[in-house]
């Protein structure tokens, strides 16, 4: 399946464009399946400085954006669903920049799926991912634009009991193909360097984890189609699972 599931529109801060013209992008590219992936903070519109008067109006405000924001994706999913499917996301970091973070009381469990962030980092605020995903609640997980061979080293995991607890909870993981100006067109290594691994690549497949594509799109100008393509042609050829 030729499929993008890292799509960013206006909903996002640094994002640009309309979730309609990402969708007819995907369209036009010859995508089948293309999932718009917002930051979290971006769809409740916390900025850095604003204040709630309490964590249940901070809650309460950021569950109704968020509800307004899926309503939005999935009224252009039906919209568009002779043409291609379209899921509706939402991206979480792992890095409190005092307005970033996923907020106690918010409910992301009916989106279709959602992408973690940057949770190998120091600064991470996330001590277990597997468990942070499980307390998202959505029917799929995925780790973004992820070095998932460094982080487990790092870690001292052992890969097959890592890649087995993620098949169990329906996590998967993604190979951002980015190649834009929002990250001043710096390629993603480990999403290279994933298709020269067959070690990895069998434990992979032995372990029944599913994979994704995303190209991270900030500006439909930057995006690169054939990159996704590619992608996802040779994980098919090399006869890894695609989350679907």
């Amino acid at each position: 399946m030729l499929q993008d599931l890292h799509s960013h529109t206006y909903y996002s801060y640094c994002g640009k464009d309309s979730p309609e013209a990402v969708i007819e992008n995907a369209i036009s590219c010859g995508r089948e399946l293309v999932g718009i992936s917002d930051h979290y903070y971006g769809i409740v519109m916390n900025k850095p400085g604003f204040v709630y008067e309490s964590k249940e109006e901070m809650a309460h405000m950021h569950n109704n954006a968020l509800k307004r924001y899926y309503d939005h994706i999935k009224s252009l999913a039906y919209k568009y669903r002779d043409k291609i499917e379209v899921w509706c996301g939402v991206e979480i970091t792992a890095l409190d920049w005092g307005y970033t973070l996923l907020a106690d009381g918010v409910d992301v469990s009916y989106f279709d799926y959602c992408l973690i962030e940057n949770f190998q980092m120091e600064e991470s605020t996330i001590d277990d991912v597997l468990e942070f995903s499980k307390k998202c609640g959505c029917k799929r997980c995925g780790f973004a634009h992820m070095d998932l061979p460094l982080y487990l080293n790092a870690k001292k995991f052992s890969t097959n009991e890592f890649f087995a607890q993620m098949a169990k909870e329906n996590v998967f993981w993604e190979i951002n193909v980015n190649y834009d100006s929002i990250h001043g067109y710096k390629e993603h290594k480990y999403a290279k360097d994933f298709f020269e691994n067959a070690d990895l690549i069998q434990k992979v497949k032995e372990s029944g984890i599913k994979l994704s594509v995303g190209f991270d799109g900030h500006r439909l100008e930057d995006y690169a189609p054939e990159r996704v393509i590619s992608a996802c042609r040779r994980l098919c050829d090399l006869g890894v699972p695609l989350i679907k």
